[in-house]
């Protein structure tokens, strides 16, 4: 089953702007997950990915005045990830790919195969394609997993992401092209298993 990003109550965010302390630990609970995922996709690092939730969460926490209300809340917090991980990596001057941590794998799920007799298989494809998966560019990591994962139209990534849904397209379309390349070149008998 996909991951899809919960939208966060209106409700709840308008409480946590006024001040109301239950409504904002509503609203980092509610948030933490998709930060959290948002996070791991752009570090490509289990610890890293920990370190960015929780600077986003403070920066939401401190900022929250800011939010308009223009765009959904779930933009808002696209836009911090986003920026706290390029500080991030400036600030490092590095980038790192997925560590082999199996939380990684738990986080980033996959659909599995349906029947009991498959679950063997549907677990060895999980984990060829998330290894694949960790060697994409990160645009193409982040285009996958929201539309892909998450089941987001290209259109609701291209909001949520601030470009046009060509661009998600067409990352989209590359994403897919370099995982059949390299299933097909690496993996060859998983390219049965593919839809």
């Amino acid at each position: 089953m996909r991951g899809r990003t919960a939208r966060i109550p209106e409700r709840t965010v308008s409480r946590a702007r006024q001040g109301d302390e239950a409504a904002l630990r509503e609203l980092v609970e509610a948030a933490y997950p998709t930060i959290r995922r948002w996070a791991l996709v752009r570090t490509g690092d289990w610890a890293d990915a920990d370190d960015l939730t929780q600077d986003v969460l403070v920066t939401m926490i401190r900022k929250l005045h800011t939010f308009q209300g223009d765009a959904p809340f779930e933009s808002w917090l696209y836009v911090l990830t986003r920026n706290a991980a390029l500080d991030r990596y400036r600030r490092t001057a590095r980038t790192r790919r997925f560590e082999d941590d199996p939380r990684a794998e738990r986080e980033m799920t996959l659909s599995a195969p349906t029947g009991p007799d498959r679950s063997a298989e549907g677990a060895e494809l999980r984990s060829a394609l998330l290894a694949l998966f960790r060697r994409l560019p990160e645009r193409q990591r982040e285009v996958v997993d929201l539309v892909e994962l998450q089941g987001m139209s290209a259109s609701e990534a291209a909001e949520l992401m601030g470009v046009e849904p060509v661009s998600v397209r067409a990352h989209l379309f590359k994403a897919r092209r370099t995982l059949r390349s390299l299933i097909l070149s690496e993996r060859p008998e998983l390219a049965e298993e593919l839809p």
